[in-house]
């Protein structure tokens, strides 16, 4: 269980979305909202014949 939770506190809300590593225009829009990368799936896809990554992002919900 989370620190914050155990000592009582409220997690903050939060947004979390995956996105193919080559979609560029949608990765920029993304980050244009304030989500940031938080991790990557090397190679987790294969479309056409070629590996991808799986792009995770995320941001708070308190802006």
């Amino acid at each position: 269980m989370p620190r914050r939770r155990r000592r009582g506190g409220r997690a903050r809300p939060r947004i979390t979305l995956r996105v193919l590593g080559h979609n560029t225009p949608a990765r920029r829009l993304y980050a244009s909202e304030g989500f940031a990368v938080e991790g990557v799936l090397p190679g987790e896809f294969l479309l056409a014949g070629e590996y991808v990554d799986d792009v995770l992002m995320g941001r708070s919900l308190d802006r």
